[in-house]
């Protein structure tokens, strides 16, 4: 791997005095992530399982884009829609 060809990213979480609130940063950006109210969390921002999936999506929506301006492709827009389930009793 060169360094052209490798990325690194960093994130902090850390809590908060209200239980089930993380405080996340990513590089000068500050967000808050709630865990769910069914376990007894604040669930007033958006959940773990909501941002990691903002986070894929993102990634296939600046995917489609960059494809299309390196082959010289006219794009309007793109949109992505993910959903996720969660069972927790596996």
């Amino acid at each position: 791997m060169t360094a052209a060809t490798t990325r690194q990213y960093a994130v902090k979480a850390r809590s908060t005095d209200t239980l089930g609130r993380v405080l996340c940063s990513a590089r000068h950006h500050h967000f808050i992530i709630d865990g769910p109210v069914q376990a007894g969390f604040p669930g007033e921002a958006i959940g773990p399982g909501e941002a990691f999936l903002a986070g894929v999506a993102s990634c296939g929506v600046e995917l489609v884009q960059a494809l299309a301006r390196d082959q010289s492709l006219p794009l309007r827009g793109v949109k992505c829609a993910i959903t996720g389930t969660m069972d927790r009793s596996k």
